[in-house]
């Protein structure tokens, strides 16, 4: 007995049918649009190292940015430190150092290492006690 031509022809039509909607919702879609990017803002506060070698051992020297001050100990040399840096890329960096009296004139070299920028650096020179600003820059433009 042979099938009836409608059978026949339906039985290969079934696939066919069962494609056709998520064909339907490949063909007909919405064109893409790509999202405006987002700006993003950096923090307003940094990471950074900031080691100290001096010529001779000193008292206590005190790092200050802004309201931020950090101290070190004799016996200490290297910080971690977040500070903030405005979008010009100018920081004032004011150093305060002591060293022991009788001390002769000495030298405090002091390296400010600061994730994804330049390291910078300055030497400050002073007789028992000295207070001295040191201003640094980076050029922040990508």
């Amino acid at each position: 007995m042979t099938p009836s031509p409608l059978l026949s022809t339906l039985i290969p039509l079934i696939p066919l049918a069962a494609m056709a909607w998520p064909l339907h919702r490949i063909i007909h879609q919405e064109a893409f649009q790509q999202k405006p990017e987002i700006e993003v803002k950096r923090s307003p506060t940094r990471r950074a190292d900031v080691s100290l070698r001096a010529a001779h051992p000193f008292l206590e020297v005190n790092v200050t940015i802004g309201e931020a001050n950090w101290s070190f100990a004799s016996d200490e040399s290297l910080k971690e430190i977040y500070f903030p840096l405005d979008d010009s890329g100018n920081l004032v960096l004011a150093v305060n150092a002591t060293w022991p009296k009788g001390t002769p004139e000495s030298a405090l070299f002091v390296e400010f290492m600061p994730d994804e920028l330049e390291t910078r650096n300055h030497t400050v020179w002073g007789l028992e006690e000295i207070t001295e600003e040191v201003e640094f820059h980076w050029d922040l433009t990508p």
